[in-house]
Parts: C-alpha cells; sequence; structure tokens
C-alpha cells in the first residue's frame, strides 16, 4: 500500500467544511474534478452510503466509493473498492477535521493499492499527481464551505 497525506488550515469553521462533506451524494456540484456522482442504494449519508463516481473530464474513470467511519464534525472514512480505467486496485480515504469555528486543520490521507507492477513501480509520480489533485479538492472544499456559511 502507497500514502499520500496532506494537511492544511482552513480559513472556515470545521461545522461548514463537515456539512460540505456529509452531502456525500452531490460531491459533484463543487468539486470540477467529479463529472457525474450516483447514489448507490438508499443511503445518502453515514455509514453504508454508497455512491458511484465518474471522474473528469470525460467519466470515463470511475469508482465505487463506501462510507466506512462517520463521526460528525470530526472524522470520515471512505472505502474505494472498484475501479474502472485507474491505476488503483483499492483505497481508503480518511478525512479528519478539527479545530474551531474560524480556522480548522484538515487532514486527507489517502492509502491505495495500485492495481499492477507497472503502476507499483510507478508509485512515486502517482503520489505525485495524488497529491495535486488532492490540493485542488481540498481549495475546491474550502471555497464551497465558505460559500455556504455565508448564506
Amino acid at each position: 500500500m502507497r500514502n499520500v497525506k496532506l494537511e492544511r488550515t482552513l480559513a472556515v469553521a470545521r461545522s461548514s467544511v463537515w456539512a460540505v462533506l456529509a452531502d456525500y451524494q452531490n460531491i459533484d456540484d463543487w468539486n470540477d474534478g467529479v463529472k457525474k456522482c450516483h447514489p448507490i442504494g438508499d443511503a445518502t449519508g453515514g455509514v453504508g452510503a454508497q455512491r458511484q463516481t465518474e471522474l473528469a473530464p470525460d467519466g470515463k474513470m470511475k469508482m465505487r466509493e463506501t462510507v466506512t467511519e462517520w463521526v460528525p464534525e470530526e472524522k470520515m472514512v471512505v472505502a474505494i473498492d472498484k475501479t474502472e480505467k485507474m491505476p488503483v486496485k483499492q483505497a481508503t480515504m480518511t478525512f479528519t477535521l478539527s479545530g474551531g469555528d474560524e480556522t480548522m486543520l484538515f487532514t486527507m490521507n489517502y492509502e491505495y493499492e495500485p492495481k499492477s507492477a507497472v503502476w507499483s513501480l510507478m508509485g512515486p509520480i502517482l503520489d505525485r499527481q495524488f497529491g495535486k489533485g488532492f490540493n485542488g479538492f481540498i481549495d475546491l472544499l474550502e471555497s464551497e464551505a465558505q460559500a455556504r456559511a455565508a448564506t
């Protein structure tokens, strides 16, 4: 397993960031890295909620995500257990939130298993690419949380 971990201080309340993350089925409304998101089953939040995401730009890269841990305003763990046209066989994404009302610390930890030996050899390159993409995700998350807090 490989690991990419990012930690950033965000200029928004923890509750606002959680509200965006907890709107689990609507990630495609604010994350331009996701072309489409489809709920799987009836659960829209909490442990057991599932979604199928199609990644931008063309939606050919797909993944099924399942929430495996949900601690409101503190932690969400998402298992990625089915992928299409991606270099990842499986992964776990952990979001950890701490801090207060004006700023908060956001930690994103992505543990993944490359799909093949070739992708394993390219691990350092994948790590850098994932890191860039995840930094963009955090930027968008912060902006969306700030926008929702202002309304």
